[in-house]
């Protein structure tokens, strides 16, 4: 599906070149020059056939061995909330964190962090997440997220760095739930909903736009996707302030 955020950014690049003034970029600054109601935030994914995301992608294909082992560790598969939490505490337990600073983006598989036993962050641990959980027979979705009190800063210009995080939606127990990939998870999850307050909501929550089988699967290999993602949301990030606090979650542990 082409991505309709790059499409909308590239709109809006066209408009901008046109110029202002300094002023007059600060006085419009809240202007929204975004319909989000053009925006659709399933971003292609069929919710209603799980089956299709039980298909790893190029990235997340997972040696059976490593699925094996984990098999071996905690059990065969049951159709519970408790299993996949035990699948998270068993991927923290044997991988360690390397703090790449975003470098490593889409640039591993999941055959190569096996190798490793290493992961970079949040991308590289929800492609284990998810990739492990479909090869055990669980329809998994990788989400890319905004962090939204981030946003208005990088808006504001008070804040200079990145700041978002991904998760999966996981197909269990005949419903789908969002998977944080310590093994917290959101029970009464809305998929159609971007809207995702965190932990300790209020006031932090993230905004949702991508998804995907995995990280190549949704920025078609492209490095910059991620970056370019999170400053078009932020430079319009009153153009989505209607969707916040749309939602109110309780995060659950097993």
């Amino acid at each position: 599906m082409e991505n309709l955020w790059k499409v909308i950014m590239l709109m809006l690049a066209s408009v901008q070149f046109m110029g202002c003034s300094k002023s007059t970029a600060e006085k419009e600054s809240r202007d929204c020059m975004v319909n989000i109601d053009t925006i659709d935030f399933t971003f292609g994914i069929e919710y209603m056939h799980p089956e299709h995301y039980l298909v790893q992608g190029e990235q997340s294909e997972a040696d059976l061995s490593h699925l094996d082992q984990i098999r071996g560790s905690i059990g065969d598969p049951v159709d519970s909330t408790g299993y996949l939490v035990d699948v998270c505490l068993w991927i923290n337990q044997h991988f360690t964190f390397i703090n790449a600073g975003g470098a490593m983006i889409g640039q591993v598989t999941v055959n190569e962090l096996f190798e490793t036993r290493e992961f970079y962050g949040c991308h590289s641990q929800a492609l284990i997440v998810s990739s492990v959980l479909r090869g055990l027979g669980f329809p998994a979705i990788m989400i890319e997220t905004a962090d939204v009190q981030w946003a208005y800063g990088y808006h504001a210009g008070s804040v200079d760095y990145f700041a978002g995080h991904v998760m999966s939606e996981i197909y269990v127990e005949n419903r789908w739930i969002l998977l944080d990939n310590n093994g917290i998870w959101l029970d009464g999850y809305d998929p159609l909903n971007p809207f995702i307050p965190q932990f300790n909501y209020p006031p932090d929550a993230y905004f949702v736009f991508a998804k995907g089988i995995d990280t190549w699967d949704y920025s078609q290999k492209e490095a910059s996707f991620t970056h370019e993602n999170l400053i078009f949301f932020a430079e319009n990030i009153y153009c989505f302030e209607d969707l916040f606090h749309t939602a109110r979650y309780t995060w659950n542990t097993n």
